[in-house]
């Protein structure tokens, strides 16, 4: 409940109606009935979704909580297994059960995906009428340390089809006879394999064994759990030991593997060391010889015969692969590769608890006096998702090059070596390295950067506009007019002098493992040409690639085709790729056979064109630069992370489903305080499969890594991080930190501004809170401060220095005193910004300096030019008596006097679900006043007056008593407030309030949205009911967008010619009169997904269908300057109106995708001529039937 409380406490304060379960609820045999859904009844309804946690199926078109009914095939007769996917009996009816906590349990469905040997149990009984034992088992030889030796015989009785088997096995010392029971059943024999350990070197065997039957009934099939790789005989169990001050632990390989990964493996020793206090001694030589020490053996096929005792045929051929053997007390790491051994020698640091970041962020694991390891860990890696998944070191001045700089003297091999480590560490194997005023294989010194990459296995390339391995600024230190490299960049002035310089860099680099960036942009990341026609610069273009080609054939490998090569299609190349209706681009020109072609997202997150379906065979395949900085128009974000991993989960996967599949790789910026998205970003494009499914939200993603990370925490200091991460990462994502103003949030309306600010606070007080209680020189703290405190409390400081002085403007705009203590508090936070930035430089003297500097406050442009700092606003206040009264959460003011005076108007009460208003009287004088309130024809209300918090502001509370107003024969009244006074002049102050209490009609179906208010508004989620489309449905996006979450049509890929093909969500939402009514779709700024340009949705109003285009397929564009584009991605919203005749009472909406993209957030229905009021955030959620 922990982790559901932080992620949802966001959402519930920014106008959600989402509640918690009780404890209550969780002892009900229903439990969503403390949600107000009842339990689904059928046994056969499937998991529609799951909400933080929570199981929902659809029944009639509602929603229905999943019980163990539904997760188990045996649930009524035996519990539901929680814990386990191990099969330990199935019974004479067929009923697969496994055992936890002393009993038998039903093994649930999910088990049947992660296990595909646990097959529907009907046919795995019939279909089982023999089982084979195990093959013999191979006689061993004892080894010289052998003093005593025995011959363990094992039989088994089989079936007519099986034979008895002789198993002859060694042991030291002193053997004992293993004797195996038989089991006799109807119709088949099971066996299992168990390790008999020994004394001996380097071998163990598989002794067949049957598991014991049930003594509480007879079984018809026994099912073995899979075995993972047949293991040689090996003595004794793995365990790591510090044996006073001394390692029992040995890495051993041959001499002739690859340097790179011997230098991991000293990682991994280190690692041990820091888990054990001991480091483990390494061995290596041509002869290697291993004794009876508990070791980790390790090899890449073709390099080494250490570990040929293990079966590594699941992993031959196939790509960054290994396997993890425990054979007794020795380690087997096998990859299929350099970096599958080097993944595999790093899983065994993960597998002791050590963290990624150990020596990035000096992340210290938790140490412990034995490390112990067994069968059960054994196992084969997948192959990666992605080839190639990396990171982009860019816009890395002023932070990230000071503090390389200040710490390793530039941006040479000793800085890259920690950038290296940690890639590595998150199965990650492809760079672009920093470019703005680096030169990566001039500045290791010389080589030495490039050497270090090829040699630990790191894939180098180089940025969009960086081809044939040289960096943009070579060229500006090599150019000149009697260079060989000529003085232009430009191909067409130029061609011979631009020729050698890519020549020169494949002959360099060429040697190395890279992905050869080709094409050509203009220098220092500008257009190539941009006053030349579409079709000059495309056959620039191919003339460009026809000459690298050459080159790389000449330079780097004859056979081009088995060089990867990357042509970025960013910015005004993609036109180039494309093409237009008069000219043709470069799409299926063979010049581009073999290279991959890398789409770009629009620099805001939001993807860019994606490869149609005929576009998705090309050979070369596909990649994404993705980012997590920018440096660039409509602004920059660089200075700490605003990533928010529901977007980019919903982004990278849609990327994947298009087919894009070979590079993955993201611009990072300075790489500190973005490493928990690179996590994120890294952990999905390695395993898709695991970290795609919406039901493991980013929620549990983040309670997972934090837990990882802070181990050492106890369990409420790890609560505390997991809810600053949740609402941190939102709110620096809903309006990214260097963009927000003081004009962002709306200081009065709904009161969005108040809201937003106190969760802004409450995550400052936690970090302040957690700071406290976290040793200084504990092994977490630098990666506490770097990661939270640093982050979190600083992009919370400036968004709450941009609130205050929302406020400060407001109040003094309308003359009111409270204007003036917040110019203090907003000072306050100017100086926390700077004392923030100056202790990350002095963090371990100075190991973070110079991070925290790159300028984030108030930008006004695309960059930090004329960027503004708070402007504080104050008043004096009038000369005589005066006041400003307004409803809370409607920015409409009054000062009550006679000539000026407005009447405010008050209808929270006709929602049913409200049971407080409240009416603000700020004073706008410095004389003292007096406020008194009547209450006219309305006894159902009352009120008591209370202090604001903002000073000179006082709060008139009104409580409805709603057994009184259903009794009242009038529902309207009125709420006087007068402040008396003695000034010569100055008017009456009578503020009159109009309070409307009639509650509509509510008597509707469940779900039904009904008008309180001049407006309805609904959250995506909270849709009635959905039908499935042609193989598509419906999915809830947890958290993601400004407000609850949003939801949107999977698969992703589709494209709905016909409406009626199409899946579709369906609100109900009644209004109080017919008329023309605006409907307001709040969708994520997403870019149309084809060259068609096309974006749209559909919707059906009581019958009426209209299909409509979220954008202008003729105009709109993504770039500088253009529009609705920059606006959109600023405010990380879209909003598309249509306008429908609607009736009075019961209406129905059902909305349905047209093509990708689609992905909705909020939806406000109001009459078509009424302006609603401003908001960032759109108006909160209205009442619904409950």
């Amino acid at each position: 409940m922990i982790m559901k409380k932080s992620a949802l406490l966001l959402l519930t304060l920014i106008g959600s109606t989402f509640t918690f379960d009780s404890a209550s609820a969780k002892k009900n045999k229903c439990w969503s009935l403390a949600e107000g859904y009842p339990c689904c009844e059928k046994k056969d309804t499937k998991v529609h979704r799951v909400s933080h946690g929570k199981e929902w199926g659809y029944e009639h078109g509602k929603r229905c909580g999943i019980t163990d009914l539904q997760r188990c095939p045996d649930y009524n007769k035996y519990k539901c297994c929680s814990k386990t996917c191990s099969v330990k009996r199935i019974t004479k009816s067929g009923e697969v059960l496994g055992y936890e906590d002393g009993e038998w349990c039903s093994i649930p469905y999910k088990c049947e995906k992660e296990d595909e040997k646990v097959n529907k149990k009907s046919k795995t009984t019939k279909k089982s009428k023999t089982t084979k034992t195990t093959k013999k088992s191979k006689t061993t030889k004892t080894t010289k340390k052998s003093k005593t030796t025995k011959t363990t015989k094992t039989k088994t009785t089989k079936t007519k089809t099986t034979k008895t088997t002789k198993t002859k096995t060694t042991k030291t010392k002193t053997t004992k006879t293993t004797k195996t029971k038989t089991t006799k059943t109807k119709t088949s024999k099971t066996t299992k394999t168990k390790t008999i350990k020994t004394k001996t070197s380097k071998i163990t065997t598989l002794i067949p064994t049957l598991e014991p039957t049930s003594i509480l009934e007879p079984t018809t099939t026994l099912i073995p759990e899979p075995s993972s790789i047949p293991s040689p005989i090996i003595t004794g169990e793995f365990k790591i030991i510090n044996e006073n001050g001394k390692s029992n632990l040995s890495f051993y390989c041959e001499e002739n593997e690859f340097s790179g990964v011997k230098k991991i493996a000293d990682m991994v020793r280190n690692d041990v060391k820091l888990v054990t206090g001991a480091l483990p001694e390494f061995n290596y030589s041509l002869n290697t010889t291993i004794g009876d020490e508990t070791a980790v053996i390790f090899g890449t096929i073709g390099k080494s015969s250490l570990i040929n005792g293990i079966d590594v045929s699941a992993i031959k051929d196939k790509y960054e692969s290994f396997v993890f053997s425990v054979q007794g007390n020795k380690l087997y790491i096998a990859g299929s590769d350099k970096r599958g051994t080097i993944y595999g020698l790093f899983h065994l640091s993960e597998l002791m608890g050590v963290s990624p970041f150990v020596d990035w962020l000096d992340l210290k694991p938790i140490k412990k006096d034995t490390v112990e390891l067994s069968e059960a860990d054994n196992m084969v890696s997948k192959e990666p998702s992605v080839r190639y998944r990396g990171l982009f070191i860019n816009d890395e001045w002023p932070a990230f090059g000071n503090w390389a700089n200040h710490n390793y003297g530039g941006f040479n091999a000793k800085m890259y070596i920690h950038v290296f480590e940690l890639l590595l560490r998150l199965k990650g194997n492809y760079m672009w390295p920093a470019m703005w005023s680096g030169r990566f294989s001039d500045d290791g010194p010389g080589l030495a950067n490039a050497e270090l990459a090829d040699e630990l296995g790191v894939v180098m390339g180089s940025s969009h506009h960086e081809p044939c391995c040289r960096a943009g600024e070579e060229y500006k230190y090599l150019r000149g007019k009697d260079s060989i490299y000529g003085d232009a960049w430009n191909f067409r002035s130029n061609e011979k002098g631009i020729t050698k310089f890519w020549e020169d860099g494949l002959k360099r680099n060429g040697k190395f493992d890279n992905v050869i960036t080709v094409g050509m942009r203009g220098e220092a990341d500008t257009a190539i040409a941009g006053d030349a026609t579409l079709a000059d610069n495309i056959q620039l273009l191919r003339d460009v690639l026809t000459t690298q080609n050459r080159l790389i054939k000449e330079y780097v490998n004859e056979d081009i085709m088995s060089v990867p090569r990357m042509l970025a299609l960013y910015k005004e190349v993609e036109p180039y790729f494309y093409g237009d209706e008069e000219t043709k681009g470069l799409m299926n020109d063979p010049i581009l056979d073999g290279v991959t072609l890398m789409l770009c997202d629009d620099n805001h997150g939001n993807l860019r064109t994606v490869p149609s379906e005929e576009m998705r065979n090309h050979p070369g395949g596909y990649g994404m630069y993705y980012h997590f900085d920018y440096h660039g128009s409509p602004f920059s974000y660089e200075w700490i992370n605003t990533n928010y991993l529901p977007k980019v989960q919903e982004q990278m996967t849609a990327a994947y489903d298009f087919g894009i599949r070979n590079i993955w790789i993201v611009n990072l910026g300075d790489i500190l305080t973005t490493e928990f998205p690179l996590s994120f970003f890294l952990d999905l494009a390695y395993d898709y499969e695991k970290y795609s499914t919406l039901d493991f939200t980013t929620f549990d993603y983040t309670k997972q890594w934090i837990g990882k990370q802070f181990a050492s925490l106890t369990e409420e200091q790890r609560a505390d991080i997991e809810f600053i991460f949740n609402n941190y990462n939102k709110l620096a994502f809903i309006r990214r930190t260097e963009s927000v103003n003081s004009e962002t949030f709306h200081p009065v309306n709904f009161g969005e501004s108040e809201k937003i600010l106190s969760l802004a606070e409450e995550v400052i007080e936690r970090t302040e809170k957690l700071k406290k209680e976290i040793d200084v020189n504990s092994d977490v703290y630098e990666a506490f401060f770097t990661q939270v405190y640093f982050a979190a409390k600083g992009t919370m400081n400036v968004l709450k220095l941009q609130l205050l002085s929302g406020k400060n403007h407001w109040y003094a705009t309308h003359g009111m005193l409270a204007a003036n203590p917040f110019v203090e508090k907003i000072k306050q936070c100017v100086k926390t910004d700077d004392e923030l930035v100056k202790e990350l430089d002095e963090l371990k003297d100075g190991r973070w300096y110079g991070m925290g500097w790159s300028e984030h406050i108030g930008f006004t442009r695309w960059n930090e030019e004329e960027n503004l700092m708070p402007v504080y606003m104050t008043t004096d206040g009038a000369r005589r008596t005066r006041i400003g009264a307004w409803v809370e959460g409607d920015s409409t003011v009054t000062s009550g006097q006679d000539w000026t005076k407005q009447t405010l108007k008050l209808d929270a009460f006709k929602n049913p679900d409200v049971k407080e208003a409240t009416i603000n009287v700020a004073k706008c004088s410095k004389k003292e006043i007096k406020i008194s309130a009547e209450i006219v024809d309305g006894d159902f209300l009352s009120y008591k007056l209370k202090e604001s918090n903002d000073a000179d502001v006082t709060k008139v509370v009104v409580t409805v008593d709603r057994n009184k107003l259903a009794k009242a024969s009038q529902k309207k009244c009125k709420i006087n407030i007068t402040v008396p006074h003695d000034d010569v002049s100055g008017g009456n102050i009578l503020v009159v309030v109009d309070v409307d209490a009639e509650v509509p009609n509510v008597d509707y179906p469940k779900g039904t949205f009904v008008q309180t208010t001049s407006y309805i508004s609904i959250e995506a989620e909270h849709f009635v009911s959905q039908k499935e489309g042609s193989n598509s449905t419906w999915k809830v996006i947890e958290g993601y967008g400004k407000t609850l979450s949003a939801i949107k049509a999977y698969p992703v890929i589709n494209v709905y010619d016909d409406v009626s093909e199409a899946p579709y969500v369906e609100y109900k939402f009644a209004l109080d009169k017919e008329g023309a009514m605006a409907f307001d779709f709040y969708q994520n700024p997403s870019n149309p997904a084809f060259m068609n340009n096309k974006l749209q949705f559909a919707i059906d109003v009581n019958g009426k269908v209209i299909i409509h285009d979220v954008v202008d397929s003729k105009t709109f564009a993504v770039g500088d300057n253009k529009y609705p584009w920059s606006d959109d991605v600023t405010n990380e919203i879209r909003i598309s109106t249509v306008k429908v005749e609607c009736k009075s009472g019961l209406n129905s909406l059902k909305f349905y995708p047209i093509t990708p993209n689609i992905v909705l957030e909020k939806i406000i229905i109001r009459p078509e001529d009424l302006k609603m009021p401003e908001s960032y955030l759109g108006a909160p959620e209205t009442y619904f039937v409950n």
